[in-house]
């Protein structure tokens, strides 16, 4: 049995919190075991816990995340870290990158890129832990490479509990917007359906990266998902397909 990658949250807006938990609850072979909103709160739950990866912004109140990267790096500790930021000015990244960060998004950033980097960090470790003590050339080939992204799921190929007739109707009401940003319940007063479904469907399309699927701060409650077309002709495809 495969033991699930242990993931520590470090940030201190809860919008954006909410959000990380969200997306990361929607990925398998994780198991979340912190959330902090501070730099000695991050040190104080690494001191205590095994944390696999670390997902950690930088502007942490008056305190900057690398802070809590330098002390991984200083520890020594077998920790994967993924900057989560909003800081996207040169000498940060270059920071980040010199102290070993596996990866860093920039806010907003779309669940698929979310589930891409945290994916990465766990195939990685997956295929770490199944090496023996000695290794061959190829097996640090491997190590020191790229894990070739996986198959993207063709838009025809439903999931369970999806119907070529709803998809149809829901790529029929996005064509009929204009090329601006929209909601679930956007489309809900044309198609018919619940904002649940809705969402199945459109998670489905943002997937298959025919739409891509950011978020808003400043609403009250959950985070305000959006969604932008960027295959319309594929879209066509799919509304037509349902006739």
């Amino acid at each position: 049995m495969k033991t699930a990658m242990r993931v520590l949250i470090v940030e201190d807006d809860p919008m954006v919190m909410r959000l990380n938990v969200d997306y990361l609850a929607r990925l398998d072979g994780v198991e979340l075991v912190g959330q902090c909103e501070s730099v000695p709160a991050a040190l104080e739950v690494l001191e205590r816990e095994a944390v696999d990866l670390l997902l950690l912004d930088v502007y942490l109140r008056n305190r900057s995340g690398l802070e809590v990267l330098r002390h991984v790096r200083a520890q020594d500790r077998n920790t994967d870290v993924v900057l989560i930021t909003a800081a996207s000015e040169i000498e940060t990244v270059r920071a980040a990158q010199r102290l070993g960060a596996r990866d860093y998004l920039v806010k907003p950033f779309s669940f698929e890129r979310f589930r891409d980097a945290v994916e990465s960090c766990r195939r990685a470790r997956e295929a770490l832990s199944r090496l023996p003590e000695q290794l061959g050339q190829g097996d640090i080939d491997r190590l020191f490479s790229q894990p070739a992204p996986e198959e993207v799921r063709r838009p025809g190929d439903l999931p369970k509990g999806l119907t070529p007739a709803s998809l149809a109707q829901v790529a029929q009401a996005i064509l009929a917007l204009d090329d601006g940003g929209f909601t679930s319940e956007t489309l809900m007063p044309t198609t018919g359906m619940s904002r649940v479904s809705v969402r199945k469907y459109l998670k489905h399309l943002s997937d298959a990266q025919l739409l891509e699927e950011s978020f808003h701060y400043g609403q009250i409650g959950r985070p305000s998902f959006r969604y932008r077309c960027l295959d319309r002709p594929a879209l066509e495809r799919l509304a037509k397909a349902g006739h």
